[in-house]
């Protein structure tokens, strides 16, 4: 076999390898794509406790930038945030809500307040770290205008918000804004590129596949003998 059939039989084995790569990818995205969503398409962590002795559990600043292709920005198309979760005070009712980190910090400003410091959900685990302020009510969140979504009320509440360009925070109070938060929440996204990202990953890793085979293919193949010089 000559020089050049050898490292055109290299180059199609280690082109075969990563192609077979890329269709184990996508054939994984695919299947948690169509596995572990919910009816509404999206991926969920457990219900889990948040309790707090203060008015509101706020999340650290959550710092969203979407620079980037337009295709990929679209709505619905990257990520859809979807926090449920209820009360867990007899007949007490839940508040949540995500909004400017800056407008929540100002509207907290006075009372006492716990921000989630870190958060584990496999196992679940969550430390706070208390934020300076008195023990003054900061007034019905409901009643706020800058909420970018919310819901509030008694039973399980569900709040569903589009990523955005910004800086963020998510809060867990009680709907009347008094102290002692006790919430069970789950949280959910839904990333509306995974099956279309899955499928082409899939398509494209065969088609490389099929190049690859065509190099391997022309590599061993043995050329044809000339024929016989005719007898004079």
């Amino acid at each position: 076999m000559s020089t050049g059939r050898i490292v055109l039989l290299i180059i199609g084995c280690v082109v075969a390898l990563l192609a077979v790569a890329l269709i184990a990818v996508g054939a994984v995205l695919l299947s948690v794509n169509h596995t572990e969503r919910d009816s509404d398409g999206f991926f969920n962590t457990g219900f889990e406790r948040f309790k707090a002795s203060s008015y509101a559990i706020v999340s650290d600043d959550l710092d969203v930038e979407t620079d980037g292709p337009d295709w990929l920005f679209k709505e619905g198309r990257l990520t859809t945030v979807r926090l449920r979760g209820s009360s867990r005070r007899p007949g007490g009712g839940v508040f949540i809500g995500v909004g400017p980190t800056q407008r929540v910090s100002n509207y907290l400003a006075g009372s006492r307040r716990d921000l989630v410091d870190d958060l584990d959900f496999d196992p679940f685990r969550v430390t706070y770290r208390p934020l300076p302020g008195r023990s003054v009510s900061p007034g019905r969140p409901d009643r706020e205008s800058f909420w970018a979504a919310s819901s509030h009320g008694s039973g399980t509440q569900s709040v569903r918000w589009q990523v955005t360009d910004g800086n963020w925070s998510v809060v867990l109070m009680n709907a009347d804004a008094s102290p002692g938060v006790d919430v069970r929440l789950s949280a959910g996204a839904k990333l509306g590129f995974i099956f279309k990202l899955g499928l082409g990953l899939v398509i494209g890793g065969g088609i490389v596949l099929l190049g690859s085979i065509v190099m391997i293919v022309l590599a061993v193949r043995r050329r044809a003998s000339p024929p016989p010089a005719a007898a004079t």
